[in-house]
């Protein structure tokens, strides 16, 4: 066996043990492939179940509300005063906006407007709910702020509210201003 034929022979080992190695790589990233599709749809069942099981729950309690079995009425009672205790938050929040949408046409509304200015309805803002153990302590004082100053150019004939132009009604008395 000459030079070349051990250069030959060294050269096949090589090329044998890269190819080897290649196809080891390739098979290793196929099954970490496949273990994560796997794995996905584990997951994906998993959250599919979890999502029954919730609205099985949703549906019992709307069903067996007013008498719930004995094993489940603590429960019951703790989703019936949570769910209470989310809408007064909502309210609150609501009420903490310092825009609101007028219930007759849209128009957005200032916080302190009475009538809309668009279609005078007469505005109601429920007072804010006290939440226990929330907002029910006494709030401290706090120093007024001053009231923005808006451009007008006019005034309500009913009341001597000034009004904004293009106001169609007094935010305060609600007259019709167009008249």
């Amino acid at each position: 066996m000459g030079f070349m034929d051990s250069v030959k022979g060294l050269a096949e080992k090589v090329g044998n043990s890269f190819e080897k190695g290649a196809k080891s790589v390739s098979d290793s990233s196929k099954k970490i492939a496949e273990k994560s599709k796997v794995k996905k749809e584990i997951s994906s069942l998993e959250n599919d179940i979890k999502n029954t099981y919730i609205e099985i729950g949703k549906r019992y309690v709307e069903l067996n509300s007013a008498a719930p079995g004995e094993e489940y009425a603590d429960d019951i009672t703790t989703i019936k005063e949570k769910s209470e205790r989310l809408e007064k938050f909502r309210l609150l929040l609501a009420s903490m906006e310092d825009k609101q949408h007028c219930a007759e046409c849209g128009t957005a509304l200032s916080k302190n407007q009475k009538f809309c200015d668009n279609c005078g309805a007469k505005v109601e803002r429920p007072e804010p709910p006290i939440i226990e153990g929330f907002n029910d302590a006494k709030p401290e004082e706090e120093p007024q702020e001053a009231a923005p100053v808006e451009i007008v150019d006019s005034v309500c004939p009913n009341c001597g509210e000034t009004v904004a132009e293009g106001q169609k009604f007094c935010e305060k008395c609600g007259e019709d201003l167009e008249k």
